[in-house]
């Protein structure tokens, strides 16, 4: 998504990392297929790299391909691939505090107001406290 309109009329735009307003939700359901996804991940890469098998991984994963992955990279693909199949966005509109949550499997989102009616930056990293 790289622009979602909110109901207050506010676009809320996607066009960049490290945003405040934008978060990923792990559903409670998704928790185990995800661990054990990026478990098994890892167990075929340690495997593949302890036999002298990455270029065989590679194979397997991409194809016959010219591109040779290191075993972080391999591992950084595999895994974004992972998070990206179970994770939902969400977004929180920085105009109202609305906040916009992608429906599973589609590019459709429901969205829930606040009773502040207000934006509180629920999805934004604390502010660290600074000791007096």
């Amino acid at each position: 998504m790289s622009k979602l309109a909110c109901c207050c009329g506010h676009v809320i735009v996607d066009q960049t990392d490290d945003l405040p307003y934008k978060a990923s939700l792990l559903r409670d359901q998704e928790e185990s297929i995800f661990q054990e996804r990026t478990q098994d991940s890892v167990k075929r890469l340690l495997k593949a790299v302890g036999n002298n098998g990455l270029d065989q991984l590679v194979v397997e994963q991409y194809g016959n391909t010219p591109w040779r992955p290191r075993p972080d990279e391999l591992f950084q693909d595999q895994f974004t691939s992972i998070q990206v199949a179970s994770m939902t966005s969400l977004y929180e509109c920085q105009n109202c505090g609305r906040l916009w949550v992608q429906r599973p499997g589609s590019q459709q989102f429901a969205s829930f107001t606040p009773d502040s009616g207000q934006y509180l930056a629920v999805l934004a990293n604390p502010v660290p406290e600074t000791p007096e």
